[in-house]
């Protein structure tokens, strides 16, 4: 409309005025309009040239000027200028053209000023602006969308869309997190504590315990990091634009800033971008503004800067999801200039959230540092109080509190959540959030959306319906009619199959020497064009005879799908329907019967009905048919009565190993409901072979009575409903969030663009990773590798093993460090002197402490494992009865310590002697309670032992060895101060070491039922 011809004297512009050449009209309205603007000193228009000259204030430039006069021309367009709308080709009246309020200069300034460039969305009001105007500003042609070349300077300029991410931490940085913990630090101070104090042994090895510590967490997190930063890469999403025209779709990071974005439902917005167009538009903008429900979106300006985000309807931002609808956009903001890039821009200047876990065990860690120096400040009060000296007091009480605090209870999440996620991936297993790991423990209901999750997403048509003409279908073959006859030679059918074959968004590839086409698109869309094909129809024909004009999606009140074509050898124009038979009935009021159009009657519509049911109760999936005829002279009017041409029935198997999954399922505790989009009949028919309902009867709620009930009447009533039919998007999202109110932990399953929101909203989404789209992958928690939903149950066992595994490595940590002040404690008060040296409580320390209680990370799932119900989301890692248990485990192996060194006094008094037979009992005592901890509830002594173990097997056979090595080699019985043992010696040390395993696994049979075996 306007260009810029010479610019170069500032304060001074020409531009060159389309449609100004010869019209004096055009002349004299550019100059009364620019004679009101403030900004303009002088403007002469030329209708010899179409030039027109302006001279302004110099605080301006040439693209606010430019800008401004684009606007005053829309003015004059729609005041009704004959010439001014003759010179833009426009024939519509001006009462039907809605105004456009133009900006204040200012405003203008915002936008085009160079320094404005980089700013963020929040400093560009775009949702203040004209869609139109928004465009232009952009440079952006509203139809055809940058050029390739536009593009590609942009993209320079810009840079590409993608979010900041996280500095991985140098290796340094993730040495040295390692000793940023209160239990490494009270190991430093004893370490500081025994330097200073001439304990320069003592200090070294304290030093060397810290060395392993930090070599182990390091080593463990650092493959973590990387497997966690392999898997963000598992995504790719895409997104289309139109450039020149022409409709492509790019990789998200080659999306700029002007780009021209198609939104239609299950796309996620590649960045943030000012809405142009919009039919029945809705996101779901969640994600950022935390508001559970679709937002409706429409193209038309907001008045107020300061409107919302949340109410910036005319906005979309990018990671939001299309749920509904269809629009266009032009993106204002891309990567960390965008709405979430922002937020991400600040989460990154925040630590990464632990999880639960790992801030449970921060906490127990730390209540045990403060707990262990108490105790320890109590031994060193009673020992003064009898008179021992000052500097072996403090040196005991230092080794005693250092031996005493758990370092590998810092790391035994960390390590537990890495080696469990390393092994759910070689199951086909990928976790992409280590959140979801604990969550997988907890699960109490999954909802398993039926189409591509428990069915194998494979359509294809087995039976038509047509008039009164039944068809079956094989392999994508109809049956002949009788006499031989053409399926096509029969009108209805013929009708069907042309609405199969173009009401749909499949993409066909074809080949036109071979003939032959692939299809690509929705497998129930491409199952149509199949057996349309395969009855002799040429897709690629019909589609030139019957031109596409638009398309109608399926939407959340509206369940079925229309498109517009345009048929100029018929001089008419058509609109085909398919989607749920009673919907599509109901916009009926004749149908075609014999190749002739004749009045539906209402018994005709209950036989219809029938026949939907009979075949929707056989499993199958079926969609009515419809359409409606206009003359080019006519308007088209979407709802005008339509003509019904009959029905299609779809078969979609069950995958392999459902049924079974769905029993395991059961007897581990965990619910199961099944989310279709299919009717009431269908849904009940696949539940029933699945014996979705267990030994309760079926409870189905279809979505005409869901969308009546309230938050509160659904939350009462999905406690008990095992199918959700017909349900949409929204649908899905609402039954998830009513499990949840319920006080349900809820895994919804899925893979479909539909799916997004739901599995999103759910505390563990998990998608398929073959057939699951960019969408569902994007948002889920777990990715199933292969779409083997078997592999579920795997998933779920090893949520629970590695919840489990965590429970067991730290019951050992704090059960064994609490016998040494058990031991020092009890000898302390009752005046036995010092049983254990400085030195054999840091040996203890690490012989008998890491290494076993990491070896029972390596535990392999219960044999009853999934025989049990999940546990509540809320429990704490212990209970109060867990911590009275591992208190009297530890009193019983103390006892087993003091016993052999009551033994040793009574045969060789106080000393050396008495103190190493408590200091090797208590060690072997320390590392047998290591086969204890395996099991909760199952003895070592029952015929059901839990799996080997050879990691524990090699960490408490070496462990013993070095033990046996103590009393063996002269030079490490003086570095402990121990004295080689005699073989009664041995005898007792054995008694009182395996006495403790003993008792407590006696004690273990006596007071926990036999559990229940799982049987799959």
């Amino acid at each position: 409309m306007i260009q810029a011809v010479h610019t170069r004297v500032e304060g001074r512009a020409r531009f060159k005025i389309e449609g100004l050449f010869g019209s004096e009209t055009l002349k004299r309205a550019l100059e009364q309009r620019l004679a009101r603007e403030t900004e303009i000193y002088s403007a002469s228009a030329n209708p010899l040239t179409g030039n027109l000259l302006v001279t302004f204030n110099s605080d301006n430039d040439h693209h606010t000027i430019r800008f401004l006069l684009e606007e005053i021309l829309v003015e004059i367009r729609d005041d009704g200028s004959p010439q001014a709308a003759a010179s833009e080709g426009e024939s519509e009246p001006a009462a039907r053209r809605a105004p456009v309020r133009r900006l204040p200069v200012e405003t203008l300034k915002r936008f085009l000023s160079p320094e404005a460039d980089g700013a963020t969305p929040l400093d560009k009001p775009w949702h203040t602006l004209e869609a139109p105007v928004a465009a232009s500003i952009l440079r952006t042609d509203a139809t055809a969308g940058l050029t390739d070349g536009e593009a590609a300077e942009r993209l320079k300029a810009y840079g590409p869309n993608l979010l900041p991410k996280p500095e991985p931490r140098s290796q340094a940085e993730l040495f040295f997190q390692q000793l940023n913990s209160l239990p490494v630090m009270l190991l430093g101070a004893a370490a500081g504590i025994s330097l200073l104090t001439g304990g320069l042994l003592d200090a070294a090895v304290i030093g060397g315990v810290v060395l392993a510590n930090a070599c182990i967490g390091y080593f463990t997190e650092s493959g973590a990091e990387k497997s966690m930063e392999a898997l963000r890469e598992l995504v790719h999403p895409t997104a289309e634009v139109i450039r020149e025209g022409r409709s492509l779709h790019l990789a998200v990071e080659e999306v700029t800033v002007g780009d021209l974005l198609v939104l239609k439902p299950g796309v996620y917005v590649a960045a943030d971008s000012r809405i142009l167009a919009a039919d029945r538009l809705s996101i779901d903008e969640s994600m950022l503004t935390g508001e559970s429900l679709p937002v409706h979106k429409e193209a038309k300006r907001l008045a107020h800067e300061n409107t919302p985000l949340a109410d910036r309807a005319n906005m979309a931002y990018m990671g939001t999801l299309v749920t509904g609808g269809q629009g266009l956009a032009v993106v204002v903001a891309v990567g960390r200039h965008t709405q979430v890039g922002m937020l991400q821009t600040m989460l990154l200047q925040t630590q990464t959230p632990k999880t639960p876990i790992e801030l449970q065990l921060a906490r127990l860690g730390n209540q045990l540092v403060a707990a262990c120096v108490a105790i320890c400040g109590v031994v060193f009060g009673i020992g003064w109080l009898r008179g021992y000296g000052f500097l072996r007091l403090l040196q005991t009480s230092i080794s005693l509190a250092a031996s005493a605090v758990p370092e590998g209870l810092p790391m035994a999440a960390t390590i537990n959540f890495a080696m469990g996620i390393t092994d759910l991936r070689r199951h086909g297993v990928l976790v992409r959030r280590l959140q979801a790991v604990e969550t997988l423990g907890a699960v109490q209901t999954i909802c398993l959306d039926k189409t591509g999750t428990i069915t194998e997403n494979r359509m294809t048509v087995t039976e038509i319906l047509s008039g009164r003409t039944r068809l079956t279908v094989v392999n994508d073959r109809l049956d002949c009619l009788p006499g031989g006859r053409d399926p096509l030679s029969v009108g209805e059918i013929r009708h069907l199959l042309i609405i199969c074959a173009l009401c749909n968004e499949v993409k066909i590839a074809a080949d036109k020497e071979s003939g032959a086409f692939e299809l690509f698109g929705s497998s129930t869309e491409t199952a149509l064009v199949r057996v349309a094909a395969a009855a002799g129809i040429d897709i690629v024909g019909l589609q030139e005879d019957f031109r596409f004009v638009g398309l109608r999606l399926r939407s959340e009140n509206r369940l079925y799908m229309s498109s517009l074509h345009s048929c100029p050898s018929e001089d008419c124009r058509y609109i085909f329907t398919k989607g749920s038979p009673h919907d599509v009935l109901d916009l009926c009021d004749r149908e075609m019967v014999q190749g002739r159009v004749k009045a539906l009657t209402e018994e005709r519509r209950q036989e219809i009905h029938i026949e939907n049911d009979r075949m929707a109760g056989r499993g199958l999936r079926v969609l009515g048919f419809a359409f409606n005829r206009f003359t080019m002279e006519q308007a088209i009017d979407e709802s005008a009565p339509m003509v019904w041409v009959g029905l299609a029935g779809m078969e979609d198997p069950i995958r392999p190993g459902v049924a079974e999954l769905i029993a395991a399922f059961q007897r581990a505790g965990i619910e199961t409901v099944m989310i279709t989009g299919d009717q009431s009949t269908t849904a009940y028919a696949v539940a029933r072979q699945l014996n979705l309902g267990g030994e309760k009867p079926l409870k189905i709620l279809d979505s005409a009575e869901l969308s009546s009930l309230d938050a509160e009447r659904l939350q009462a009533l999905a406690k008990n409903v095992h199918v959700y039919s017909r349900v949409s998007p929204a649908h899905k999202l609402r039954i998830v969030q009513a499990l949840q109110s319920a006080g349900r932990v809820v895994a919804m399953t899925g893979d479909g663009i539909n799916d997004g929101p739901a599995l999103k909203a759910a505390n563990l989404g998990i998608a398929m990773g073959e057939s699951g789209t960019d969408v569902a992958r994007e948002v889920a928690d777990i990715i199933i590798d292969g779409d083997r939903l078997e592999q579920l149950i795997q998933a779920l066992r090893g949520g629970r093993t590695i919840y489990g595994n965590i429970r067991k490595s730290v019951r050992f940590f704090l059960s064994t460090n609490l016998t040494e002040i058990m031991v020092m404690f009890a000898c302390m008060a009752l005046g036995l002197g010092f049983p254990l040296s400085v030195m054999q409580l840091l040996w203890i320390n690490i012989i008998s402490d890491i290494f076993p209680g990491l070896a029972l990370s390596r535990e392999e799932p219960e044999p009853d494992l999934m025989a049990q119900p999940p546990r509540p989301s809320d429990a704490p890692l212990f209970s109060r009865g867990d911590f009275r248990a591992m208190a009297l485990d530890s009193a019983v192996i103390s006892g087993g310590a003091l016993a052999a060194y009551l033994y040793g006094i009574g045969r060789y008094g106080q000393g050396p002697r008495a103190g190493g037979l408590a200091f090797q009992t208590l060690v072997f005592g320390q590392l047998l309670h290591a086969y204890s901890c395996r099991s909760e509830h199952r003895s070592v002594f029952s015929a059901k032992r839990p799996p080997r173990n050879p990691y524990l097997d090699l960490a408490v056979g070496g462990s013993l060895a070095l033990q046996v090595l103590t009393m063996a080699l002269p030079g490490l019985r003086g570095f402990l101060g121990a004295v080689p043992p005699g073989l009664t010696d041995l005898a007792v040390i054995g008694a009182c070491a395996l006495g403790p395993l003993v008792v407590n696994e006696t004690r273990k049979l006596a007071h926990t039922p036999h559990p229940v075996e799982e049987t799959s």
